[in-house]
Order: C-alpha cells, then structure tokens, then sequence
C-alpha cells in the first residue's frame, strides 16, 4: 500500500496532455498507487485520475512488470467505445510516473452491494447484468484482434447509482488474443472465477470470459465466492439459494463447465439463454447512452532499465498496480 506521504494533496494541479487536473478527493488506493477525483479544469467536468506510484524500495522488475500492464490498461481503453466500459480521456507521465484519467463512475462495485446487503441478489437483478456483460464482452471478444478480459469479478463490475448501467473496470489484466498461440504468456487472474487455460494449461479465448460470467453469476445468486476450478453439481446452487430457477442453474453450470468445448462457445450464445430465463422482457439501460470517442494513446518514456519479471503459472494472480475505483464512503 502506498504511504500517505505519496499521495497527491487536495487542490494539487496535475499537468496533462489535453488539460489541467484538479485533484479534490482521494477514491482509493492499492499496492501501486492510488485513484483521485478530478476536475478537469479546461472544462470543469468530473472525472478519475489513475496514478501509478510505487512505494519506496518495490524491486525494480516489479515497478517494471507493473508500469506495462498500467500501459496496457491505458492501450486497450483507449481503442474501445462502449457505454459499459469507462472512458479514457487522457495518458501522460507526470514526474515520470504513468498517469491516466478516464470516466468517473458515481456509483459502487457488485462486491461492495453485496457486502452491504449480505445477500444474494434478486434472480432478475443478476440476470439482467448478466445480459449487460455478456454484451460488453462480446464486444471485447469481437475486436481485431478479440480482446479477453480475464478478470471479471464483483469487484471489477460498478454500477451506477442513478442509471443502473454496469461498468467494467480494470483492464490491467486484459490482453488481446493471438491466433496460433497455445498458451498465455502469463498466467492472471483471479482463483475461483479463472478457467483451467487460465492457470497456464492454454491460451485465453472467449469462453473463458464465460467461465468468469458464470462463476460471477453464481456468486451474485449465493453470496459465496466460487471454489477454485469446480463445476457446479445440478441442484447445488437452488441449495445455497432456493429462489433461483433450474433454468438459470443450469445456464451457470454450463458456463462453468471445466473443459472450455462444453461450455457457451460465446458470450452472444450466452446472453440469449439469460434473456429465455427473465420473467419479462428486457429492457436495456444503456439504450439511450451516447459515449463519446476515446483519446489515442502513446507509449510513455518512462520505462526501467530492469525486465519485466515472469510469473509462475499456478495459480493464476492479480497484478499489484491494480486500484480499488470505488468512491469513499
């Protein structure tokens, strides 16, 4: 965790590319760094600005292996324009250090709803942000070249207060699929909700954000976090929560399911057996929603002289440099 003497103060000015930044509030911060609301001074709208800052005597490969993937974070952002994933607005290095400011989201993670309920969620609820990330997903996974997420989670899903939109956050862990390859490169992630090919036995795809989807889901409809790389037996989730239907048990089961060729082959495939499992019609609440286009993004000077460090494959783990982006109470 980063010291309070590393924080950037209330009222400080942070020089951009494209503006000045006011900082008016801590959001939060982790192992790498912190996350600031800001105001945007050459328009005075709100947003989130995302600061690498590594404390005093983090290993040089370290600092390395996480200032890339805080560049990949801001790489991938900035080349999607999607109303369930946040926008980029600018990248730059201040004081040598990696900077972005992207969307701020006035609203709280799925973890955080649920921690205050200490419940599951209504069926139809988790449902319906089920239909919204497989559309997100999809998304990703239809980009040149697909884009897999790797990492969704409660905490990684905001939802906004007032719209009821779902946000994907934290993108440190995503990477672009390459065809041909067998496996990943590193192996991220989080344990429970990562597939098998994600503990280093293949290469991410598209139905591994499915597994993730459905370990999600199962999560949201138990209030219990996933047993790492198991498959739901028939019956047991309508046992931790009686309330939800053999329809959409069995939607999860097969998401779930351990050997990649069993599970929804996409995410589209997906959506439609959770809309054939909602008592009504769905109603999309980012219909109306109009995202304006990302900034484009340089690579920063900021680079060590030390290599990234390689990673074991088993199990597979989040990067450090990764922030909790939700807003203090």
């Amino acid at each position: 965790m980063i010291t309070e003497e590393q924080l950037l103060k209330v009222n400080d000015v942070i020089p951009g590319k494209h503006s000045e930044y006011l900082i008016l509030g801590l959001v939060g911060r982790g192992g790498m760094g912190a996350v600031y609301r800001v105001r945007r001074q050459a328009d005075n709208t709100i947003w989130a600005l995302k600061e690498m800052r590594p404390p005093p005597n983090t290993p040089p490969d370290e600092v390395e292996e996480n200032r890339q993937l805080f560049e990949q974070e801001a790489h991938l952002m900035g080349r999607l324009t999607h109303p369930n994933i946040p926008v980029l607005a600018d990248f730059f290095a201040f004081d040598g250090r990696p900077v972005m400011v992207m969307e701020f989201i006035d609203g709280e993670t799925l973890e955080d709803r649920m921690i205050e309920s200490n419940a599951p969620l209504m069926e139809q609820q988790a449902l319906g942000y089920g239909v919204q990330l497989c559309r997100v997903l999809h998304y990703l996974h239809t980009q040149d070249p697909p884009i897999i997420y790797r990492d969704l989670k409660p905490p990684n899903i905001m939802i906004t207060h007032t719209s009821n939109i779902m946000k994907l956050i934290d993108f440190g862990v995503a990477r672009t699929h390459k065809r041909g390859q067998s496996k990943d490169t590193i192996a991220m992630g989080s344990a429970g909700y990562a597939p098998p090919e994600q503990y280093g036995r293949g290469q991410t795809d598209a139905r591994s954000d499915v597994y993730a989807l459905g370990a999600t889901l199962l999560h949201l409809l138990t209030n219990l976090p996933p047993v790492p790389l198991q498959t739901p037996q028939p019956g047991a989730i309508r046992r931790m929560n009686p309330t939800v239907s053999d329809d959409t048990e069995r939607v999860i089961i097969k998401a779930m399911n351990l050997e990649r060729e069993k599970r929804y082959q996409s995410c589209a495939e997906m959506e439609q057996q959770l809309l054939r499992c909602l008592d009504t019609p769905y109603v999309d609440p980012t219909a109306n929603v109009s995202v304006p286009p990302p900034v484009p993004v340089q690579s920063l000077p900021v680079r060590s002289q030390q290599p990234a460090a390689q990673v074991s494959p088993t199990p597979p783990r989040h990067p450090d440099h990764s922030l909790p982006y939700r807003l203090s109470p």
